[in-house]
């Protein structure tokens, strides 16, 4: 098990690193320049809105989805009719619940625009992720994987065109950069749902309410969660936008950042992509699951660490390198927002493991928890220092949250760790700390110091055996022969 996941771990961080880092650095980034914080943020606010309330469109079907099929292929076909006509109830609502609250709250004409495509976007990435859900359950990880790159790689073509072509660059707006996403939304879903089609002896079964009603209830918890965890690590956005007198333009200067945290953290959202159904079908087997937790999180957690160190040592050489209107203030924010990807990481594995088994009751406490903490931190914070405060809001957040999903799961499991890897774990993070202190020192071209400090971290995460880099490499050579 652990060979598989490291060869299919492999495969999908190569397609998404060919893909997703152009789309955030050459085309989302170089919008933000083009436009500035204040354009950018108003688009930033509204779409962590409209990503905020898109829990409707889902209600937790497509984590129910791909446990259940899963653990049964032959789910697929009962399901997929019943599923897609709920989602498409599902999307009516979402769609129209948005449009009113936007309204409610105040959302201005071009605010209430933006809405409109965004809440498309969003419907269309739903049934992208619901297709999705299926073929990884299906354990198609190498087709999901071109699959979780496609939209980016069309959003991509499609803005390069717009941008760059005489014929349209002086006409490019923040409304043109949101028409090239549905585009490649639109696309993306109908070649998914081309690929499930595409699998033989799917026996489908027609709509059945009283189905329809059963999947929704078992769905419920899923829902909830999805909902609480996407409102403690959105709602900073939205909350800056509206509470700040410049908050258009505050919100923007958080988005340089977020952005950020958003590329690695995809990395996190990959590695719970994998494990989700491994984990579900090692605890439908009663295999154990310790050896893989700890291999997966000793992995993440050593490559957490090295990113955000070398992100919150070298904040300002970055920011300033990728933002025309950069000042150390973006770079307070952009360090700080980094750190938050540590405990992120360990969420991503651990919080997995509990879903894979159906802990929804924990999960949903420790939300409740985070939503608690986040925005009543946003409510002090925001006012009195701005984006800055929310960025200390949220790795207040993130690192309670991250300690609540390991308790929860050492007690659930019965997990116990050893002074050793606790000893292991600490003396990478000092020496970590300790080596880009000293880097720091010298006089050398930031960019040359950026290198030699990871490649130093990595080196000792290899010879403390946080990351067995030569069991990795045995495992994809072993696969290749």
């Amino acid at each position: 098990m652990r060979k598989k996941f490291a060869i299919n771990l492999a495969f999908i961080f190569v397609a998404n690193l060919l893909v997703k880092p152009f789309w955030i650095f050459g085309i989302d980034r170089v919008v933000q320049n083009k436009f500035g914080p204040e354009v950018y943020g108003t688009y930033f606010a509204v779409f962590n809105y409209s990503f905020l309330l898109s829990i409707i469109l889902d209600f937790g079907i497509n984590n129910f989805n791909n446990r259940a099929v899963s653990r049964n292929h032959k789910r697929l076909g009962e399901y997929l009719l019943n599923l897609l006509t709920v989602k498409t109830v599902l999307a009516v609502i979402y769609f129209v619940f948005t449009l009113l609250w936007a309204l409610y709250i105040g959302y201005k004409e071009q605010q209430i625009t933006m809405l409109v495509f965004l809440a498309i976007n969003q419907i269309l990435l739903s049934i992208i992720l619901y297709f999705r859900s299926n073929i990884a359950a299906l354990q198609l990880f190498k087709t999901d994987s071109i699959i979780s790159v496609l939209d980016r790689l069309f959003v991509i073509i499609f803005c390069m065109v717009l941008m760059y072509l005489p014929v349209f660059k002086d006409s490019f707006s923040i409304m043109w950069f949101i028409y090239a996403q549905t585009a490649g939304l639109f696309i993306t879903a109908l070649i998914a749902f081309g690929v499930i089609m595409s699998r033989g002896n799917l026996q489908f079964a027609l709509w059945k309410p009283r189905f329809t009603s059963m999947i929704l209830l078992k769905s419920m918890p899923f829902a909830m969660l999805a909902l609480l965890m996407g409102i403690y690590y959105r709602i900073d956005a939205v909350m800056i936008e509206r509470m700040l007198p410049n908050g258009a333009t505050e919100a923007g200067i958080y988005a340089a950042s977020f952005r950020l945290l958003d590329a690695v953290n995809m990395f996190g959202y990959l590695f719970a992509t994998l494990l989700l159904p491994m984990f579900a079908g090692m605890i439908r087997r009663n295999e154990m699951t310790r050896s893989l937790v700890k291999f997966s999180s000793e992995l993440m957690f050593a490559f957490a660490v090295i990113v955000s160190l070398d992100c919150y040592f070298f904040r300002n050489e970055i920011m300033q390198l990728l933002y025309h209107n950069s000042t150390p203030y973006w770079s307070k924010i952009f360090g700080w927002l980094m750190v938050n990807f540590i405990p992120m990481s360990s969420i991503y594995i651990f919080g997995t493991l509990l879903t894979a088994r159906g802990n929804l009751k924990v999960l949903n406490i420790i939300a409740i928890g985070g939503v608690v903490v986040n925005v009543g931190l946003n409510l002090y914070m925001i006012p009195h220092y701005g984006a800055l405060g929310a960025t200390v809001a949220t790795v207040i957040t993130q690192f309670a949250a991250a300690g609540a999903h390991i308790i929860a799961t050492n007690r659930q499991f019965g997990f116990s760790y050893d002074v050793k890897d606790a000893l292991r774990i600490s003396t990478f993070t000092l020496l970590s700390l300790a080596t880009l202190f000293l880097i720091k020192m010298f006089a050398l071209p930031w960019m040359l110091s950026l290198a030699i400090a990871t490649a130093i971290c990595a080196l000792i995460a290899s010879v403390i055996k946080l990351v067995p880099f030569s069991e990795v490499l045995s495992l994809l050579r072993s696969r290749a022969t």
